[in-house]
C-alpha cells in the first residue's frame, strides 16, 4: 500500500448527505473549491469544518449546517423522477460542484488494475512514427464530447490530456490536434462529412466517439434515434474507410452514461458500448472503454450530478479525466534505450 493523490475529484452535495468520494482511507484534504486546480481568479476555496467535514476512514465529504458549499436541493429539477432539458434555462450542476483535492492510500486491487491493461499494442503506426521521428496528427472526431462538451478548458477535454501524455512520454515529438468533433451529431451526420473531415485529413491517429446521441429516446415510438445495427454499420464504415484509405490508427471511444432521469436517456448506452468493442475486437482496432470505467466510478457510489457537468450527457472536468484513463492503457511503452 502507498499513499496516491487524487486531484481534482468533483462532488455536488445534496444538503448534508455524506458523498462518497472515489476512494476511501483518506489521508488528507488538500482542498475543496469551485475550479480544478484552484487556480482561477473566480474560484472559490471552502474550509473543512466550517464548510465541509470528512469521514477520513469511509471516504466520505458532507456540507457542514451553516455551509456556503452550493446545495443541490436548490437545482430546479431536484425531486423529479424525469426532466426534459428543453424546459429549463439552464439545468445544469455548474454551479453545484465543486472539486477535492486529497491524498488516499491505495489498495493494492486498485494498484494492480491500473497497470493491468497497460498494454498500447494497437496503435502501431504512432509507434513507427514515433520511432523514426516523425509528426503525428491527431484527428479527433464525434459528437459534442470528442467537441470538448463541458471542460472548464480546452486543457482538460479528454483529447487534450492524452496528447499531452504523448508529449509528456515521447518528449520532442511533433503531435499535431485536429478536432472535427460536432456538438449534437449522430453517427449518421458524421458519415455524411466523413470524407472531409477525416479521410482528406491524412491522419495517423483518430478517435471516433459516438453513440451518446445516438441512444436518445425521441419519442415514445422512437426509443434510439439511431437504431444501433444501424449504428454499427455506420461505425464500421468508418473504420473500413479509415483503414482502407489512410492505414491511420483507431480509437473507438465508448461513452459515458447519461443521467437516466433525463428524458431522453434510452438506457441502452450499454448495448452502444458493447457494438463498439466488437467492432475494435472484430477489426483489431484500438477502443478506449469508457464505458466501463464511468460505470466503476458509479458503483464506487459517485453520482451522475456528480459526473455531468450539463446534469444531461457532458462530462464535468472530472468526467473527462475518467475519458483519458480509458485512454492511458492504449499509449504506446516508451522504448527502453530513449528512457
Amino acid at each position: 500500500m502507498s499513499n496516491k493523490m487524487c486531484k481534482g475529484e468533483s462532488v455536488v452535495f445534496v444538503g448534508q448527505t455524506p458523498q462518497k468520494l472515489r476512494h476511501g482511507n483518506v489521508v488528507r484534504c488538500l482542498s475543496v473549491s469551485t475550479g480544478q486546480g484552484s487556480d482561477h481568479p473566480k474560484d472559490v476555496t471552502y474550509m473543512e469544518q466550517e464548510d465541509f467535514v470528512i469521514n477520513y476512514e469511509a471516504g466520505t465529504i458532507a456540507r457542514t449546517e451553516n455551509s456556503s458549499i452550493p446545495d443541490w436541493r436548490g437545482h430546479v429539477v431536484y425531486g423529479k423522477e424525469s426532466f426534459d432539458h428543453r424546459d429549463y434555462a439552464d439545468c445544469s450542476n455548474r454551479k453545484f460542484t465543486v472539486y477535492v483535492d486529497y491524498e488516499y492510500i491505495e489498495e493494492a486491487e486498485e494498484a494492480q488494475a491500473d497497470c493491468a491493461d497497460a498494454a498500447g499494442e494497437q496503435l502501431r503506426r504512432v509507434r513507427t512514427k514515433i520511432a523514426a521521428g516523425e509528426g503525428i496528427r491527431y484527428v479527433v472526431f464525434g459528437d459534442s464530447i470528442s467537441a470538448g462538451g463541458d471542460a472548464s478548458r480546452d486543457e482538460y477535454a479528454f483529447y487534450q490530456l492524452f496528447a499531452g501524455e504523448l508529449r509528456k512520454r515521447f518528449e520532442g515529438m511533433e503531435l499535431e490536434v485536429v478536432n472535427r468533433a460536432i456538438g449534437g451529431e449522430t453517427s449518421v451526420d458524421g458519415l455524411k462529412r466523413f470524407e472531409d473531415d477525416v479521410i482528406a485529413l491524412r491522419p495517423d491517429i483518430v478517435s471516433i466517439g459516438y453513440g451518446m446521441n445516438d441512444q436518445c429516446t425521441m419519442s415514445e415510438q422512437i426509443r434510439n434515434g439511431v437504431p444501433p445495427g444501424e449504428f454499427e454499420r455506420n461505425i464500421r464504415q468508418m473504420v473500413t474507410r479509415i483503414q482502407e484509405a489512410t492505414g491511420a490508427d483507431i480509437i473507438l471511444v465508448t461513452p459515458c452514461e447519461s443521467n437516466p432521469l433525463w428524458k431522453h436517456s434510452s438506457g441502452d448506452l450499454a448495448i452502444y458500448a458493447d457494438i463498439l468493442k466488437r467492432i475494435g475486437k472484430e477489426c483489431n482496432v484500438a477502443v478506449a472503454d469508457v464505458h466501463r470505467l464511468w460505470n466503476e466510478e458509479l458503483r464506487a457510489g459517485k453520482t451522475h450530478e456528480s459526473l455531468l457537468l450539463n446534469n444531461i450527457n457532458h462530462p464535468n472536468d472530472y468526467g473527462h479525466r475518467i475519458y483519458y484513463e480509458a485512454f492511458v492503457p492504449l499509449i504506446p511503452a516508451v522504448p527502453s534505450n530513449s528512457r
